[in-house]
């Protein structure tokens, strides 16, 4: 059950990362195309980012060690 449960979480939580990273390669794109300044640039920069480090964390909760539980 409680497999069940950390494989839901992290696949959700891998699906936010993964909206992150294209939210912020949009935005980067936009920027960069509409020759806005450093801050839009840097914010979707740190978006990409903000984004893979959630999919990091989802996927290093997905190996979580449950062989302790009882059958």
């Amino acid at each position: 059950m409680l497999n069940n449960i950390i494989s839901l979480v992290s696949g959700c939580v891998t699906f936010l990362g993964g909206f992150l990273v294209v939210w912020g390669a949009v935005s980067l794109g936009l920027a960069v195309r509409e020759q806005q300044g450093g801050s839009q640039i840097a914010s979707a920069i740190s978006t990409i980012a903000g984004g893979a480090i959630i999919i990091a964390a989802a996927i290093y909760f997905g190996q979580l060690d449950t062989s302790w539980l009882p059958n």
